[in-house]
């Protein structure tokens, strides 16, 4: 009797999750006795995977955060390799989180283990010698945006741009109307999302800031409403305690795992820069960008001059040009977001123009990149590509 295909992967965060539970579904298909175990979260999980490490372990941000965490990552990453090797999988895919996985795939690839690498890491931002943890070490990257594609022609990593799977999910339309009565708010009432991080860290310095912004809106904005999907509920549990104590009162609702229908619902978004920034344009809403690293984080950024990327926000990166606007570390005040927040809620033509550019770029990212993964997995697999 043949063994079934044994399929290794790891995933370190939300937004990996929903990619390998997407590259799941789409593997299954092509090899539906398949065997998947490694590192995931509740999405792959129920897709039949076996996670032998709760992704929240490998959930780290920012360089001295990590560093806090080192020893415990260190260790999960040198027993999952023993692991790997013993099961000798078909394949193994290292979901993001490059920090965890590049050096892992590198040691698997050359034990002649194939490797294939699931988001490209940003070397074209920040740290850009990275890549030479690339060469050599993968049978193929998978790449959701076009530049990144065209940046590793120039260099003997095999990069395949394979569309975005969240350009796929908001292929349809999601009418503003409908998605307001989902959370019982009349078409004619003005609606502001907040989405201010994924990590407990990104809450902990956005969170006040963004609550004090939307308290200068709302004194502004009659009848303002305002929402705040989280992605889990120790994100939404920190965030409600902030509220709390800083004494502010907004029509406000919380709700864990509800970006999609809360951005749909908005009139203008306020946005963490990270992966919710591509959910907002692909939901073609008007946003506000902000970001602020930890302290020691930014510190080492700026004396080190390690980013190299002219912006941070997703829809910034893909089209080249400054698209929506940016607020980073000190810009980051209540005075400045609330100036650009109400700024563009006035400008109707403005939010025009940035509807119209996410509609470009959202077109481009279309692609059935679920599939696409998995054909170019299918092809590592059985041997048609090979470095």
């Amino acid at each position: 009797m043949n063994k079934p295909l044994r399929i290794m992967m790891v995933a370190g965060e939300h937004s990996g999750d929903i990619l390998g539970a997407g590259l799941i579904k789409q593997l299954k298909v092509i090899y539906p006795k398949a065997v998947f175990s490694g590192i995931g979260g509740p999405r792959m999980l129920n897709e039949g995977f076996n996670s032998y490490y709760p992704m929240s372990k490998l959930s780290v941000f920012g360089l001295f955060e990590v560093l806090k965490h080192l020893p415990e990552l260190l260790s999960i990453r040198r027993q999952l390799r023993h692991k790997i090797l013993a099961e000798k999988p078909d394949v193994f895919i290292g979901i993001d989180a490059p920090d965890f996985n590049l050096k892992l795939e590198r040691d698997l690839h050359q034990q002649g283990i194939k490797t294939v690498h699931y988001v490209s890491p940003t070397v074209w931002a920040w740290r850009p010698k990275r890549i030479k943890k690339l060469i050599g070490s993968l049978d193929a990257l998978l790449c959701i945006f076009p530049f990144e594609e065209t940046y590793y022609q120039q260099t003997l990593v095999p990069g395949f741009f394979i569309g975005h799977p969240l350009a796929d999910q908001y292929e349809q339309p999601r009418e503003t109307e409908q998605a307001k009565k989902t959370f019982n708010i009349r078409a004619e009432k003005p609606v502001l999302t907040m989405m201010p991080g994924s990590r407990l860290g990104e809450i902990e310095r956005h969170a006040p800031v963004f609550l004090n912004v939307a308290k200068v809106c709302s004194d502004q904005i009659p009848e303002l409403n305002v929402l705040v999907p989280m992605p889990d509920q120790s994100t939404s549990d920190l965030f409600l305690r902030l509220y709390n104590e800083s004494g502010i009162e907004l029509d406000l609702a919380v709700q864990v795992l509800a970006s999609t229908e809360m951005i749909a619902a908005s009139d203008l978004v306020l946005v963490a820069s990270g992966t919710a920034t591509l959910e907002v344009m692909l939901l073609q809403k008007p946003m506000v960008v902000a970001y602020k690293l930890s302290p020691l984080t930014s510190w080492v950024f700026k004396t080190f001059n390690l980013l190299k990327a002219p912006f941070v926000s997703m829809p910034n990166l893909i089209s080249g040009k400054a698209v929506v606007k940016e607020l980073l570390q000190d810009e980051v005040t209540v005075d400045n977001l609330s100036t650009e927040v109400m700024a563009l809620y006035r400008d109707k033509k403005a939010r025009q123009t940035m509807i119209e550019e996410f509609g470009h770029m959202k077109t481009k990212l279309t692609c059935h990149a679920d599939a696409q993964a998995a054909r170019i997995v299918s092809r590592v697999i059985e041997g048609e590509m090979t470095v």
